[in-house]
């Protein structure tokens, strides 16, 4: 039996998918919260609660201190957390130390570690953007470096940033690219009807994200353009903030579209999934991304994927054969994409073939659960 400390961000979908693998697990989990959570996931607390075989528990005092504690370190760089965690890990003393997200549990983590003499086997997992975005600012690069450097094992979802890791100064070991948020019961959606015909679907879904690397102002702008063509559609804007929320809602009053918003985590994952299985398109337009996770739910659930070349979309799709991948910028592109998708039934059936088939080998729940239960095994202790 292992104990595993892991920081991560206790409010996130994510966080909650990767460790429900381990439900089962004779290895002892212990969470340290990375982000400035106002609530513990419902199904963390279910892995926390009776109800789990499962050994995890949060440190006292950390389940309500997450605002309070994000506050402190914009103003300490991190120091504040990074000293809890350093005085967690001198008491604990974790086998391994895991980061989930680099910005956020990675930093923290570096802050932790540089002061401890003997310190556990260091993963960090990497999320979307980590390296391909936040590279690009210099104080970013020189924390990345110094992240890096104290890695023993780096995971992440996109062959992509095995060499932008290893331009950074990566020597550690790499774990085969994994879909860091678990996979899907695929097997079982293989004889169910939501599985056929995705062209005769009413249903359109666009992330809604404006803020960081998001946007879906482009997307909504490509659906403005294409209003006259979408009379007889759903439209579901998903994620959204308030600035997606005014341009989609402006829209529907401007077009008398069907357009439902939706914030972000209003939206139940199931519900979510629900909805990617009745969907016909998925639109999900940003200046940086991983996989993204939208992506992997339009292949499992038969939902035509459009996707920026900002992503790894290109490692899972065949761009103009099972999805189209557009430029993040490219308005008339986009709009053309989604003219082509609305338009071509065999080619959205196809690709919804396709994807499915990727989607049994690359993205069913036994195959990621068991890579990820090889996860914790591979430390070098």
């Amino acid at each position: 039996m292992k104990k595993i400390l892991v920081v991560a961000m206790v409010d996130s979908i994510h966080t909650a998918r990767w460790l429900e693998q381990f439900e089962d697990s004779q290895d002892e989990f212990l969470l340290f919260p990375s982000s400035p959570h106002r609530r513990i996931h419902p199904k963390i607390r279910h892995l926390i609660g009776n109800e789990s075989p499962m050994k995890i528990s949060i440190p006292r005092g950390l389940r309500q201190t997450g605002l309070l504690l994000a506050a402190i370190d914009k103003l300490v760089a991190n120091r504040a957390r990074g000293y809890i965690l350093r005085r967690i890990i001198t008491r604990y003393q974790p086998e391994i130390l895991h980061a989930m997200e680099t910005q956020g549990a990675g930093y923290i983590s570096l802050q932790a570690i540089r002061k401890i003499d003997l310190k556990p086997f260091f993963f960090l997992t990497l999320w979307g953007s980590d390296l391909f975005w936040f590279r690009k600012f210099p104080n970013h690069e020189v924390k990345l470096k110094q992240l890096l450097k104290v890695v023993d094992l780096l995971a992440m979802e996109c062959e992509r940033d095995v060499a932008i890791a290893r331009s950074l100064g990566f020597t550690g070991s790499v774990y085969p690219p994994i879909p860091v948020t678990g996979g899907y019961e695929v097997d079982h959606l293989a004889t169910q009807a939501s599985r056929s015909n995705p062209s005769s679907r009413k249903l359109i879904m666009i992330k809604g994200h404006t803020r960081f690397v998001g946007q879906a102002e482009i997307a909504l702008a490509a659906i403005d353009a294409l209003s006259d063509r979408l009379t007889n559609y759903q439209l579901v804007v998903y994620s959204t903030d308030p600035k997606a929320k005014r341009i989609a809602l402006k829209l529907k009053k401007r077009h008398n579209l069907s357009i439902e918003v939706f914030r972000r985590s209003e939206l139940s994952h199931d519900r979510l999934l629900e909805l990617f299985s009745s969907a016909r398109i998925y639109i999900g337009i940003s200046a940086s991304d991983g996989i993204s996770v939208s992506l992997q739910e339009a292949m499992v659930y038969g939902a035509f994927p459009i996707q920026t070349d900002t992503s790894c979309a290109s490692e899972w799709i065949e761009n103009g054969k099972s999805g189209f991948i557009v430029r993040a910028n490219d308005l008339a592109g986009i709009s053309q994409a989604i003219k082509t998708a609305l338009e071509d039934d065999a080619l959205v059936d196809l690709a919804a073939e396709l994807n499915f088939q990727t989607a049994q080998s690359r993205l069913d729940f036994k195959i990621v659960s068991k890579m990820s239960r090889n996860f914790y095994s591979s430390a070098n202790i």
